[in-house]
């Protein structure tokens, strides 16, 4: 298995890597070869957007109403740094999605680490500072954790095409941050909440947490 090297600029846990290393040659399992390649792309991520990670503790297992999970602290087992992948997601969704998917979670882990994680009991759990960061690598996500992407040129999708992933032609969007009628955009909403402006009066698009479609609000 190819392995980025050792410059993540964080320990990592032997748990954890013997974890990875069963994951790796686990027999019989439908998620062996999904496992063993998201590693290497947390390890690639990484190293690329300078998280300073260790290599978390991953899972791929049906989650309830969301793409990932990241635990904060210990899981149950005493791990650190749990990553969980919805199992329908990993089986459905395009492999773009689903690694933006991963460096989401990744991101919760950089701040759980580097930054100011909110508690366990915060509602606020995509703050301020997680959707900074997570913009400057092109992932937009509002404060309830949906997560879209920036169209163009941004170091995530450039990050894919790298390494050959297949990513289709993305929207260009602008965030909902101003009060209703300040902006000569119009407004669009998904089912789930998700609302965005875009310039044109035709906007045929499908949200990536929900699947539903934008429906024109304004």
């Amino acid at each position: 298995m190819e392995h980025v090297g050792d410059i993540r600029g964080a320990a990592t846990e032997p748990i954890n890597e013997a974890l990875r290393s069963h994951q790796e040659g686990a027999k019989h399992w439908d998620f062996r070869n999904l496992a063993a390649d998201l590693h290497i792309w947390a390890e690639r991520m990484t190293v690329h957007f300078r998280l300073e990670l260790g290599t978390p503790a991953l899972a791929v297992e049906p989650l309830k109403r969301a793409f990932g999970h990241y635990r904060i602290g210990r899981n149950g087992f005493g791990l650190s740094d749990e990553i969980a992948i919805d199992r329908h997601h990993a089986r459905n969704s395009p492999y773009w999605h689903v690694l933006g998917t991963l460096l989401h979670e990744l991101l919760h882990a950089w701040q759980e680490r580097h930054g100011k994680m909110p508690s366990r009991l915060s509602f606020n759990y995509h703050n301020k500072e997680f959707r900074q960061k997570a913009a400057g690598l092109g992932l937009i996500v509002d404060r309830a954790g949906h997560t879209q992407y920036a169209a163009g040129e941004t170091p995530f999708l450039l990050l894919l095409r790298e390494y050959g992933v297949e990513v289709p032609e993305i929207p260009k969007l602008e965030v909902l941050s101003r009060p209703e009628g300040s902006s000569s955009l119009m407004l669009y909403e998904c089912p789930c909440g998700v609302k965005v402006r875009v310039g044109r009066s035709r906007f045929n698009a499908r949200c990536l947490d929900c699947n539903g479609i934008f429906d024109r609000k304004a």
